[in-house]
């Protein structure tokens, strides 16, 4: 038995507002499968509002007054979208029996449904404009992004990470972390490397840390990790969202300027020094120069003396041989000003050959004296079969110095100092060592002598720059330096110099 097609039913709607808009495109869009049904006819005052402008397009009857749906034939059914009983009512006492109205509570209820409609709509639209969004920010975002699930799992990428480890999204969605940034198939965590997802996953909160990933060259750089967890509405973590940024260029620019400062603070301190060394050495040479001058002086009042009895005692050989002292002597003092005025001169450091013996040497020519003086022993070991070695005589000069007047320091009364030099043919170094007779060193004390301002001496024998000048400079030139000391047995400081320089 074949089955009577359904009439249309012809609904007229009071209210022309966004719930009529929403009910015509409802309709238009067979949202009820079940109701044929079609509207014809729309009233409200404001013939602008959104539901009237669309039933004009469509070609719907539209008017301000909807008393004027009772001229309108065959219509079945009013609806009052409008949230207005009294509407109802009124149009009711206007009513042709033959059309029906829906009562208010249901009419209310429709309406409900229509609104209903419409916030799924909106947030539809919203949530689609919201996915849109984060998409483009995604995949534009600078830093790389990945999102993971709680086993490590990778299930999106954005483009800055595919490109900076040169895979496609194909390529590693599906795959652990770990496989993708650190190129190993164990967790970063059981190779003793700190994992900030495992902190989010036990905190919940966000993690950090540094780690050393492989770029699409398999080089290393050093990045920046931060894991963000995303937790559904009961707290519990659904993804981790973890942002990788590449700090490799930003470390070694650091490290430059860190490097630059440092070279900058130890030529103020090698100058500062320098300037505390220079007072004990001018103390030291105005003795060394007094003798000599002493010597020029009586030499040149005694020939006076003989040129004013006997003019002709001038070509004598006591005339030359007095000559001979004032010329040995007063190139003494020369040489001895010489060195003076090169030691406190202020210049940039420039490596080249030198021989470590003749730097000794002459340092000892500004010392002696003081040595001398101080009751104290000098004892050179100077290996004549020592190399030239590179580097910067003056600094390398500044460190002997140092050496000495420590040592001439340590020693209370009478004692000896060695300076001793000599090759390693093994472990292709020169040696030298600067040792005493002094106090020594104490154990606990051992490991701060070379710190800046640190000493154990009185306030009157310096501010406890030397030790750590001396480290900043053989540090400079590639070497090592350290102490052997025993307590009431003196100390021996040790240097070692490479004979070649590598290149920095």
């Amino acid at each position: 038995m074949e089955e009577t097609p359904q009439k249309t039913m012809r609904i007229a709607v009071i209210g022309g507002g966004r719930r009529c808009r929403t009910l015509i495109e409802m309709l238009d869009a067979r949202r009820f499968p079940s109701l044929r049904a079609q509207i014809v006819a729309v009233a409200d005052p404001d013939d602008q509002a959104v539901g009237i402008q669309l039933a004009r397009h469509k070609n719907i009857f539209t008017t301000t007054d909807y008393r004027d749906f009772s001229r309108l034939s065959d219509l079945d059914l009013v609806i009052e979208l409008t949230g207005k009983e009294e509407l109802l009512e009124d149009f009711q006492k206007h009513n042709p029996a033959k059309v029906r109205v829906l009562e208010a509570t249901i009419s209310r209820l429709f309406s409900d449904v229509i609104r209903l409609r419409e916030e799924h709509l909106f947030r539809e639209r919203q949530l689609e404009l919201i996915e849109a969004i984060v998409d483009s920010v995604f995949s534009s975002i600078r830093d790389r992004v990945l999102i993971m699930r709680p086993d490590y799992k990778i299930v999106d990428a954005n483009e800055a990470l595919l490109q900076w480890v040169g895979m496609s999204k194909e390529e590693i969605i599906g795959k652990f972390c770990y496989q993708i940034t650190h190129r190993t198939l164990e967790p970063c965590r059981d190779k003793g490397c700190y994992c900030p997802l495992s902190e989010s996953l036990e905190t919940g909160g966000v993690g950090h840390a540094i780690h050393e990933h492989y770029d699409r060259d398999n080089e290393i750089r050093y990045c920046e990790v931060t894991t963000v967890p995303l937790k559904s509405r009961n707290g519990a973590v659904e993804l981790i969202l973890e942002i990788v940024r590449d700090i490799t260029d930003e470390l070694e620019q650091k490290l430059e300027q860190k490097t630059r400062a440092l070279k900058r603070n130890l030529a103020r301190l090698v100058h500062e020094d320098k300037m505390i060394a220079l007072g004990k050495l001018v103390a030291s040479a105005v003795h060394e120069i007094n003798n000599p001058l002493s010597g020029i002086h009586a030499l040149a009042r005694l020939m006076h003396q003989q040129l004013e009895e006997d003019p002709a005692a001038a070509a004598g050989d006591q005339f030359k041989y007095y000559l001979h002292l004032i010329d040995t002597e007063s190139a003494r003092c020369s040489g001895i000003v010489g060195n003076l005025l090169a030691f406190t001169r202020q210049h940039k450091m420039e490596k080249h050959r030198f021989q470590l013996n003749e730097v000794i040497e002459r340092v000892v020519s500004l010392s002696r004296h003081k040595m001398e003086l101080q009751g104290l022993t000098l004892n050179l070991e100077l290996d004549p079969r020592l190399p030239e070695i590179t580097g910067d005589p003056g600094e390398i000069q500044q460190c002997v110095i140092n050496l000495l007047f420590n040592a001439m320091e340590a020693i209370p009364g009478t004692g000896t100092v060695t300076i001793r030099t000599q090759l390693d043919q093994t472990h292709r170094q020169v040696r030298l060592e600067v040792e005493d007779t002094g106090v020594g060193v104490p154990q606990d004390k051992r490991s701060q002598i070379f710190e800046p301002f640190f000493t154990t001496k009185s306030q009157d024998k310096g501010v406890g720059l030397g030790l750590s000048v001396v480290y900043g400079i053989i540090k400079e030139h590639q070497g090592t330096v350290y102490v052997k000391s025993e307590l009431g047995q003196g100390s021996t400081f040790i240097i070692r110099f490479p004979l070649e320089l590598s290149e920095q």
